[in-house]
């Protein structure tokens, strides 16, 4: 007999949680996501481990309960995403996973189980029928036999005989156990008075002996025949108020929500934990229950579980460590844009009429989750057609960005005009480094209008910065260009060199108005150095016949003279006498006004 104590139960049960746990996952991540497959990851090692010193892991099913040995290994509930109650559901008496098995059997396992999960016109298949199909190498099973079952047998017992000539005369004369309708009532009013109701003895026995035909009297007695009172199928009938009953006992069933019950257990079972393993297990579990509050909207709970897990989290600072990365992965895993598909659908359902209450708690969590939440929530405000529900959604962005300039740096290309408007003030107030790298975000945002206020709250505050807002060289605004235009030809910069060529190099410019041209070409020259010699070169001197005539031709030929006139080393000097003497007209033109200039 295998004892709690005994390490072989040990790492069976430590299996059959890694087992429930992945089950749960599959349902609510695809497999190639990586919480997936770290529960596939975790459930090969504890298989393996234990197929290292046994030859097989058997486990048998009982009605939403996992057992090795006759001992209770796993105890589930009844749910979709439970692994004891889909298996018991669909016939399976025991699985049993032998030494040798791979990876990709576990892993075709819970896909399978997920597939099955659900019973609708979609699956005409279970999981019985599936693994059957699937032949597995190193899994074996087995499930009830259907066709096997005997039929439900019927009590006689309680039935009463009579013989099949005349079954009337003979309970006339009281040879049979059926009696009429008027004797019926006759004999059972007089054979029960009030006080023989109270004993339940005396008078009862007279009456069974009055209608029971005797074991002698059975003997003697014609062939017989069964004397049913019920006329059709009334006997199995329920009444309108048995319905009415029964009825009320499935709704209160299907209605009963034991979510507050299981999240205090979790959660107490999470204080008292000292493993590591089980207490990153139950961490597991009830983050599936947070996520199941979000399905059925019952955020007041999923608020219950953030506030205490945060209590628990600061409790166990200075106890255990290690269990403080776990609460990490825990928030970060629930604010993940997966996570967050039911209340997203919520806030985007615009025929939707949610409990003010359970939405005042789900701004609470939004508010509650790591700043990481904006890459969701963020670009999710412009497409909330309630006013009153945007508005709250803008309190907790901004909640968040005060927090996080960083990460609100990093979201705003995908925000909104009004939103990045709306936060411009927020932006103001935070300290200068961190609201510049915000405002300097916001100025190469697609709206023209944030563009032009962050560009002109940076210049105020000389926070521009040409190499970070280099993509403005074609903005279309003529101001914004020429001024980091001029920022670029300050002063010698490589950085700022090679940003320049690149741009002239690869024609990455979609402004072709000639002053642009020239003022970039100016930069060029002002900041460059002999890295620049080779293009400017080919500019200047590579052209053939058939630009000569070409405006913007002549435009880059020109620029390229007085890059090479602003760079001021001999070499570049060397190229604009050659270029001075040549049989092109536009190279001699250009360089004789550049070198007059």
């Amino acid at each position: 007999m295998l004892r709690s104590s005994d390490p072989e139960l040990k790492s069976v049960f430590d299996f059959a949680m890694a087992f429930a746990g992945a089950i749960k996952n599959y349902t609510l991540y695809p497999q190639d996501h990586a919480i997936a497959k770290k529960h596939l990851l975790n459930l090969g090692r504890y298989i393996g481990k234990f197929l290292a010193n046994y030859d097989r892991l058997r486990l048998d099913v009982d009605k939403n309960k996992l057992r090795y040995g006759g001992e209770l290994v796993y105890q589930g509930v009844a749910e979709e995403s439970d692994v004891a109650y889909l298996l018991s559901r669909d016939g399976v008496q025991y699985l049993e996973f032998v030494k040798g098995i791979e990876l990709w059997e576990i892993q075709s396992l819970l896909k399978l189980v997920n597939k099955y999960r659900v019973l609708d016109e979609e699956n005409d298949g279970d999981i019985a029928t599936a693994l059957w199909e699937q032949e597995y190498p190193h899994i074996q099973y087995k499930a009830i036999d259907i066709l096997s079952l005997d039929a439900p047998a019927i009590n006689f017992s309680g039935f009463k005989v009579a013989p099949a000539q005349n079954i009337s005369e003979h309970a006339e004369e009281g040879h049979s156990g059926v009696l009429s309708g008027e004797e019926s009532e006759t004999e059972a009013s007089s054979g029960w008075n009030g006080d023989d109701a109270e004993s339940g003895i005396g008078n009862a026995d007279e009456y069974e002996r009055n209608v029971s035909v005797s074991e002698q009297a059975l003997v003697d007695a014609p062939p017989v025949s069964l004397a049913i009172t019920a006329k059709g199928n009334d006997l199995w009938t329920l009444s309108p108020l048995e319905r009415y009953e029964l009825e009320k006992m499935v709704a209160a069933a299907e209605k009963q929500d034991d979510t507050d019950n299981i999240i205090d257990i979790l959660l107490i079972i999470l204080v008292i934990q000292n493993n590591q393993k089980d207490f990153t297990c139950t961490l597991d579990f009830l983050q599936d229950r947070f996520l199941y509050t979000f399905k059925i909207h019952r955020f007041d709970a999923a608020l219950k579980v953030l506030n205490n897990l945060g209590n628990i989290k600061q409790s166990l600072a200075g106890k255990k460590q290690w269990a403080l990365p776990l609460f990490d992965d825990f928030f970060n895993t629930i604010s993940q844009p997966e996570s967050l598909r039911e209340p997203r659908r919520l806030l985007l359902d615009s025929k939707a009429v949610p409990d003010s209450q359970q939405m005042e708690y789900l701004w609470r969590i939004f508010c509650l989750f790591p700043p990481q939440v904006l890459f969701t929530l963020g670009p999710l405000a412009a497409k909330v057609e309630s006013p009153k529900m945007r508005q709250a959604l803008y309190a907790v962005i901004i909640h968040h960005a005060q927090r996080a300039p960083q990460i609100l740096a990093d979201v705003v290309p995908q925000l909104d005009e009004d939103l990045c408007l709306r936060l411009m003030p927020v932006v103001r107030k935070m300290q200068k480094k961190e609201g510049g790298k915000v405002f300097a975000s916001m100025a190469l945002h697609n709206s023209s209008t944030v563009r032009s206020r962050a560009f002109g709250i940076l210049a105020s505050r000389n926070m521009l910065d040409p190499l970070s807002l280099f993509p403005l060289l074609n903005d279309p605004d003529q101001e914004i260009r020429a001024k980091i235009i001029a920022l670029f030809g300050e002063d010698r910069n490589e950085q700022r060199e090679t940003c320049l060529l690149s741009y002239l190099k690869n024609e990455e410019y979609t402004i072709h108005d000639r002053d642009h041209i020239l003022a970039c070409y100016d930069a060029l020259g002002h900041c460059g150095s002999s890295v620049s010699l080779p293009f400017l070169r080919h500019v200047l001197m590579g052209g053939n016949l058939g630009n000569i005539f070409s405006s913007e031709g002549r435009f880059h030929k020109q620029g390229a003279a007085n890059a090479l006139h602003a760079l001021k080393i001999d070499e570049a000097e060397d190229i604009l006498k050659a270029g001075a003497s040549s049989m092109m007209p536009d190279v001699r033109l250009a360089c004789k006004k550049a070198v007059g200039k």
